[in-house]
């Protein structure tokens, strides 16, 4: 599958989740969700209830970063 068509997707360690937790003062239930069978996710390392960082281009800022935890 070709990867240019999707934003870049990373998975954060258990540290920089805990960090983007605590920086917007949010719960992972109160994060938007991500499926495991995303085709986004396809290349990834993950576990159900990990977060996703994704970052997508921009036009009016640059780039822009999401996060998403991982359900079934």
């Amino acid at each position: 599958m070709d990867k240019t068509v999707f934003a870049k997707h990373e998975v954060l360690s258990e540290e920089e989740a805990k960090q983007i937790l605590e920086k917007y003062r949010v719960s992972e239930d109160e994060l938007p969700r991500i499926k495991k069978e995303d085709a986004a996710l396809e290349e990834l390392v993950f576990n159900v209830g990990s977060i996703i960082k994704i970052t997508r281009n921009s036009s009016t800022a640059g780039h822009a970063v999401y996060y998403r935890v991982v359900v079934d």
